[in-house]
């Protein structure tokens, strides 16, 4: 028997991990979202008596505070793996490139904030939150969800200039994911960061933008990847990434990988 939180959990990958991880139901899964009540997540409690969901926003440091007290409670006080997924970005500067920042302080706040507080400020919180639980679990792992855009290799390969701010965000999520694992490792505790790949989690119809900049971006990343066919679905994705966080040891800790279980092959 297994225990697992998920931040983020309400859609995308981060319902995916929840619906893979309930299909054992040994397993206790703890789906940490903003509203525990939305039609998604009481699908899932609904069909998976294993799923509990709790009511959680990384952003807010009280609010993820009283969502590990609510954790502790249905695990009795311990949590094998917490999976920190959540992640939002400002859509109108994901096309920018460095120079196209604005010369505008509150304008930049604006670009930068919605990633900064999910991945970076939230990444601490929640781990900080949840650590008393996994330090009593059996697992001890930690994983953040990152992104092969935050890999300073894959951006010169591919030359990726835009998304900006969510690639900053992410690669100060593998400076703190490594942070962690220095101080952690004498508990025993493995935190990894790990890319889910490049996942197509739109629902419903792509507006023509959407599709735009899918097709931009397919052919930025095949500079790096020439047989590359388009995104992978949140199935794939989520299956690869649990591969990677079940075979997960003290040595790999602290390190950047893809949901392939390396550093370089981001697809």
């Amino acid at each position: 028997m297994a225990s697992y939180a998920i931040t983020g959990a309400s859609k995308g990958i981060g319902r995916e991990f929840v619906r893979q991880l309930a299909a054992d139901t040994n397993n206790t899964v703890l789906a940490i979202v903003r509203n525990p009540e939305s039609p998604e997540i009481v699908d899932l409690t609904s069909k998976h008596p294993n799923v509990h969901a709790i009511k959680g926003d990384v952003t807010d440091p009280q609010s993820i505070l009283q969502a590990a007290a609510a954790a502790a409670a249905v695990t009795g006080g311990t949590l094998d793996v917490l999976i920190h997924n959540s992640n939002a970005v400002d859509a109108a500067s994901m096309s920018y490139t460095p120079t196209q920042m604005p010369f505008d302080a509150q304008a930049m706040r604006a670009s930068f904030e919605p990633s900064l507080s999910t991945n970076v400020y939230g990444g601490l919180w929640a781990t900080n939150a949840f650590l008393p639980l996994i330090e009593k679990g059996t697992q001890k792992k930690i994983v953040h969800i990152s992104t092969g855009m935050a890999d300073t290799a894959f951006i010169k390969k591919a030359s990726v200039s835009v998304a900006v701010t969510y690639s900053i965000a992410k690669a100060a999520v593998n400076v703190q994911v490594a942070k962690y694992a220095v101080e952690l490792a004498p508990k025993g505790i493995k935190v990894v960061a790990v890319s889910p790949g490049w996942v197509d989690t739109w629902e419903g119809e792509k507006p023509a933008q959407v599709v735009e900049a899918d097709n931009f971006l397919l052919k930025q990343f095949q500079a790096a990847k020439p047989d590359l066919e388009g995104k992978i679905l949140p199935e794939e994705s989520v299956r690869k990434v649990l591969q990677v966080v079940e075979h997960l040891d003290i040595e790999d800790s602290g390190l950047f990988l893809s949901h392939n279980g390396d550093q370089e092959n981001w697809f």
